[in-house]
């Protein structure tokens, strides 16, 4: 999820509500006379870039797992929740003819609140010297400070990072598998500035399509969660002085699961996406070709089933992911 020093001049702000949700729900419709001026145009949501354009961005992520395991007969209910905010730079470094772009994605700090059934919050900041997790402390401290070297495409589309071996050269040895993979750096920066697949010309009420492909685990089992994703430009609307495009995204998820790297000897089982969705709202600046604002809510169902000699284990997950990410400060 996110950066290191830089200089950023405040040019100017938008001030949110904490909770950026709320900001969400409280968009108005726009007037009928507004969104028919509004339809009669298009607008270009592709990266429009400076070299050594900055950004500072807040996050925040939650994540509420509820696990009922059941064995013959007999069940019992898991919860678990894990909240991280942090503070991330985003610079243009180089923007290319064609609109692709390099940009830098450094994490400047992180946190990581992990309460598990006990309801005990355990606490781990990259800013402090030792955390209540020491192997999740690491991992944080070895990512912040990091320069991620970013690919962009003409549309927004991240397509390469870079730097990632330099988070696993900070970390001890027998930690290194606990440090994401370039996919997961690639979601991150998805999740900051850019439009995914942006259009070059899209009216108010016109919709575009993406699908991508992120990393998903619950150990002993990994694979990777599709997302067939459809957004929408729902209007335009003033904020704090700049013209921002509403941009609502929906989209059903897929999971598919990778069978090359389970335990030697695992007995038969089953892993089933009973349901999942993802809601997405974003808002973007026109004038600096970037997000201001994000808030996202992901919702699965899965079932595993692994089946013994004499008895079956089945376990079923429901979880909610929601993100939200803020433009704080820009150069």
């Amino acid at each position: 999820m996110r950066i290191g020093d830089a200089r950023l001049h405040t040019t100017a702000r938008l001030k949110f509500p904490a909770v950026l949700i709320a900001v969400f729900c409280l968009l108005a419709v726009m007037p009928w006379s507004q969104a028919r001026a509004d339809e009669a145009e298009s607008y270009d949501l592709r990266p429009s870039w400076t070299p050594g354009q900055t950004s500072r961005y807040e996050v925040w992520s939650s994540r509420a797992q509820h696990a009922t395991v059941t064995l013959a007969g007999q069940s019992r209910t898991i919860d678990i929740t894990m909240v991280s905010e942090g503070e991330i730079i985003w610079t243009v470094d180089k923007v290319k003819s064609d609109g692709s772009a390099t940009c830098t994605m450094t994490i400047d700090w992180l946190t990581l609140d992990y309460t598990p059934d006990d309801g005990k919050t355990l606490k781990n900041d990259s800013r402090k010297g030792k955390g209540d997790i020491e192997p999740f402390h690491a991992l944080l401290k070895a990512m912040a400070g990091v320069p991620i070297k970013v690919t962009v495409g003409p549309d927004g589309t991240v397509t390469k990072v870079q730097g990632v071996k330099a988070v696993a050269a900070k970390i001890k040895s027998e930690l290194k598998e606990m440090v994401p993979e370039d996919l997961d750096f690639i979601e991150t920066a998805t999740d900051l500035a850019t439009l995914v697949a942006a259009p070059d010309s899209v009216a108010v009420g016109k919709n575009w399509k993406a699908g991508m492909k992120w990393t998903w685990s619950d150990a002993p089992f990994e694979g990777y969660m599709h997302h067939d994703m459809a957004y929408t430009l729902s209007g335009i609307e003033q904020m704090a002085g700049l013209r921002i495009a509403v941009i609502d995204g929906r989209s059903k998820l897929k999971l598919e699961l990778d069978r090359s790297d389970l335990p030697e000897g695992m007995p038969p089982f089953d892993v089933k996406l009973i349901k999942g969705e993802l809601q997405t709202q974003i808002l973007f600046d026109l004038s600096r070709s970037e997000a201001v604002g994000r808030n996202s809510i992901q919702t699965t169902t899965i079932d595993v089933t692994i089946r013994m000699p004499n008895a079956s284990i089945t376990r079923r997950v429901e979880q909610t992911l929601q993100g939200q990410a803020l433009r704080i400060e820009e150069d």
